[in-house]
């Protein structure tokens, strides 16, 4: 017989930004929740740390002051606009209509966290979700040390290897919307420190591929190179050494980094990218973030809408209480409000990766870019 801590309205698997919002969201419900998560913080997440405008707008509708709470935040750096440096050498940039920030995941996610923690209704379990199933009458989860644990409702905000996704939805890895990325930490980039500008530059050689320099608020940059896994696979790249090349055989970044400091190990990590609809709940569960594969194929930024989903989510799950009921028909109610907002913009996005294939195509929107003030700051405005 299980105990009745072993019993909850929802858990809720993961405690990044996705769930932390979602958990966050959840707070005037009334609802028993356990969070679960293999790690506790701070830890890192190896990620871009770009945190786009969204992530204000979230926070706001959840709770005014958490927004004012982020803007009060030392840890992060504002990121005002994209400045694009395409394959020809020329630039265009533009300022951001609600700009964002970029923090490290080491401290952003923790800044989250801890405002979950001390809830009464909130509880935090430590441990690895080693199975989970769910049928008509509830959600069964077992975790280490076979502990279990059994609820109305999952919530899945566990990542690109979500447990969830891969056991309720049978989820796979598409290669065909997931990129490969490396990132690292350099001090003493030239020309970044005070940037507010996240710099995107398509190296010819190294496309359809981008590398990114977004400068932190502490002197360091964030530094990578991403591509899709097809074209990772087709050609056979090495995004670490191909980082490292790119560093050193362009004129333009050798010289910018001449006198920078490698303060960190380069690190690869896996991105589900959005652009493509899958099902995203089912009886009993709701997928988030990116268990959901909601993240931007074209910036590759995931934490604005990974929290906009825990919200969504949040609410889903209020309204299943209230109506007793778990179904898949009523859990598509959370697919229509992710998509409807979402997905336009996702297959856009992933349409414009798939075109940095072609050189002569981003010179050529580049340069009647520049010439055009109004096409440039449409075309800006896409990156």
């Amino acid at each position: 017989m299980q105990g009745k801590e072993d019993v909850f309205d929802i858990v809720i698997a993961g405690s990044g930004p996705a769930g932390s919002a979602c958990a966050l969201a959840l707070k005037n419900s009334g609802l028993k929740v356990a969070m679960v998560d293999r790690s506790t913080f701070p830890r890192d997440k190896i990620c871009g740390d770009a945190i786009g405008g969204r992530v204000k707008k979230v926070l706001r509708e959840i709770d005014p002051d958490l927004l004012a709470e982020l803007e009060g935040y030392p840890s992060k750096n504002r990121s005002s606009g994209w400045k694009l440096f395409s394959p020809n050498g020329k630039t265009i940039e533009v300022n951001f209509v609600n700009p964002g920030y970029v923090s490290r995941r080491l401290d952003f996610d923790s800044w989250l966290f801890g405002k979950t923690t001390g809830q009464n209704y909130l509880e935090m379990i430590y441990s690895e979700i080693r199975d989970i199933n769910a049928d008509t009458s509830s959600v069964q989860l077992t975790l280490q040390g076979d502990r279990k644990i059994h609820a109305s409702l999952a919530i899945g905000c566990d990542g690109a290897h979500s447990v969830v996704a891969k056991k309720l939805a049978d989820f796979k890895v598409d290669h065909r919307h997931y990129s490969g990325a490396v990132r690292a930490y350099y001090k003493g980039v030239e020309g970044t420190l005070g940037s507010e500008m996240l710099e995107i530059h398509l190296v010819k050689g190294f496309l359809p591929g981008y590398f990114w320099i977004f400068p932190l608020n502490d002197g360091l940059c964030n530094v990578g190179f991403g591509m899709l896994s097809t074209d990772i696979k087709e050609r056979r790249i090495d995004l670490k050494t191909s980082l490292k090349q790119i560093i050193q055989s362009s004129p333009a970044l050798s010289k910018r980094f001449a006198n920078a400091e490698l303060v960190d190990d380069v690190k690869g990590f896996g991105l589900p990218l959005g652009g493509k609809e899958r099902t995203i709940s089912g009886e009993r569960f709701i997928l988030c973030g990116d268990a959901a594969s909601l993240i931007d194929p074209l910036t590759g930024e995931g934490i604005g809408n990974a929290m906009l989903s825990g919200l969504y989510a949040a609410r889903q799950a209020i309204q299943c209480f209230q109506k007793n009921n778990f179904s898949v028909g009523e859990m598509k109610h959370y697919d229509e409000a992710i998509y409807k907002k979402l997905l336009p913009e996702l297959k856009k996005n992933l349409m414009m990766q798939r075109a940095f294939n072609r050189p002569w195509l981003i010179n050529l929107l580049v340069n009647v870019a520049i010439a055009n003030p109004g096409l440039k700051n449409w075309f800006a405005k896409k990156l």
